[in-house]
């Protein structure tokens, strides 16, 4: 039994004619700027499900990977 609750996202307006490569990168960054800004609070959530439901998932190990390297190559 699954209790994850699923849903549609909305439209991100940042990109409505653009591949979603670029939203899953600066997804990523948000939640993770978000998390260092404000810590473990519900207004980063909303990054995080957009980049968990856009990227690919070897994307993300990959970058968490790095992240915990201390060497990500973006604005975190």
């Amino acid at each position: 039994m699954c209790d994850q609750e699923f849903r549609t996202l909305r439209i991100d307006p940042r990109y409505p004619f653009q591949l979603q490569t670029r939203a899953c990168y600066d997804n990523y960054c948000d939640y993770h700027k978000c998390q260092r800004l404000l810590g473990e609070v519900d207004d980063c959530k909303i990054f995080k499900r957009y980049f968990e439901t856009i990227c690919p998932n070897f994307w993300i190990e990959h970058w968490n990977d790095l992240r915990e390297k201390k060497a990500f190559p973006g604005p975190i």
